[in-house]
């Protein structure tokens, strides 16, 4: 923990002092828990930043910051010192009784109380969920944000990994911009992860640029859209994972032509190492839809040719057949999936079985909204 009471029963906060004053006020002065009440030992190592710790066997009910990284502790600093050199009324590890809990930061702006988690180490679902339910009956707005992985760091528009609890943390924006904001405390940067494009699983395409903490303002800044010559870079990077994945299920599927995929690409006379570029698109709700976009659509589109029907022209009844053949669970947004790609395909220019504009129809369909604003 980095704060607790002195004998006096003021907040001491040993980061702000020097070492050499640290060793002095260890000497003289004794400190408490400022949850349980019981004495805490003052940490003065060479390396990590100074903290408090409960003495071996306390009897603290509701334990705390036992153990942090340096990373955490030094994350923790840094966002209150911002905090509060904007002028904000922060306090840092604060007891709330009420909830039995402690954020990292809780930040009090006129009526309303944020609270700040600064997360380094992963989390469950459950863990998150439970703090997350007590802030927000309580009134208290819960603000996450996570320690930037280690590989992701660079900037551009590039392929993004965003574990499923940081996807949780995924915001959008009244123009339709969807974005995550990250914090590297290594490097006292913000990190932003912008125009956020769900590929599969795990995998994004987005836009990442840097902030230096003495750049950033609070509330955080809201990005724009990106531009259409922007989104060809990500037309180029998405095709290239839907290529990865058809070489892989070709070379790893053991069902041979009981594969639906394969055998979909087979009766549509879909050359597996050149697949047409109308096929494994992303469109908006596809992430309701637990398949690769290139998988999904191919079966779809060989779904169309046995009814003789094109995407667009299925009703919701028939979709939502198709959806129930591919034991996929059936909700609105993956029904709209299905809507949008054959909404997609409609407004393109096709032109000998090409659809010569798909990208540039891409882009209106994604991100043309959000651009006009």
């Amino acid at each position: 923990m980095l704060m607790a009471y002195n004998e006096q029963q003021r907040i001491f906060l040993p980061y702000q002092y020097s070492r050499e004053d640290l060793q002095r006020y260890r000497r003289q002065m004794k400190f408490y828990c400022p949850q349980c009440r019981q004495p805490v030992q003052l940490k003065i190592g060479k390396y990590n930043i100074p903290h408090f710790a409960h003495i071996a066997n306390n009897s603290c009910v509701q334990l705390f910051a036992e153990g942090e990284s340096k990373l955490h502790l030094q994350g923790k600093v840094q966002l209150f010192e911002w905090l509060r050199k904007l002028g904000h009324t922060v306090k840092l590890e604060p007891y709330l009784p009420k909830l039995s809990q402690r954020p990292d930061i809780l930040l009090i702006k006129k009526q309303k109380q944020i609270a700040i988690e600064f997360q380094c180490s992963t989390i469950s679902h459950e863990k998150w969920l439970m703090r997350t339910s007590g802030y927000k009956k309580n009134s208290i707005q819960p603000l996450w944000l996570f320690q930037t992985p280690q590989k992701q760091s660079t900037q551009g528009i590039q392929k993004i990994s965003i574990s499923p609890i940081m996807q949780k943390m995924i915001i959008a924006t009244v123009q339709g911009v969807s974005y995550l904001v990250t914090y590297d405390a290594n490097t006292s940067r913000f990190i932003y992860w912008t125009n956020l494009l769900h590929v599969h699983g795990h995998t994004f395409i987005g836009k990442v640029q840097e902030l230096t903490i003495h750049k950033q303002h609070f509330p955080f800044y809201v990005p724009m859209s990106i531009k259409k010559e922007e989104f060809h870079l990500y037309w180029q990077l998405y095709k290239k994972q839907c290529k990865q994945f058809v070489y892989q299920r070709l070379f790893r599927s053991k069902n041979g032509v009981q594969d639906s995929f394969l055998r979909s690409s087979y009766e549509l006379s879909f050359a597996l190492t050149n697949m047409p570029d109308y096929v494994g698109v992303p469109v908006k709700d596809a992430e309701a839809i637990p398949m690769f976009s290139i998988e999904w659509q191919t079966i779809l589109l060989y779904f169309c040719r046995r009814l003789q029907l094109l995407p667009h022209e299925l009703d919701e009844r028939t979709i939502r057949s198709f959806l129930i053949q591919q034991n996929i669970e059936v909700t609105n947004q993956a029904v709209q999936a299905v809507k949008n790609y054959g909404m997609v395909l409609a407004k393109s220019d096709q032109k000998n079985g090409c659809f010569t504009d798909i990208c540039e129809q891409l882009y209106a369909h994604l991100f043309a909204i959000a651009a006009i604003y």
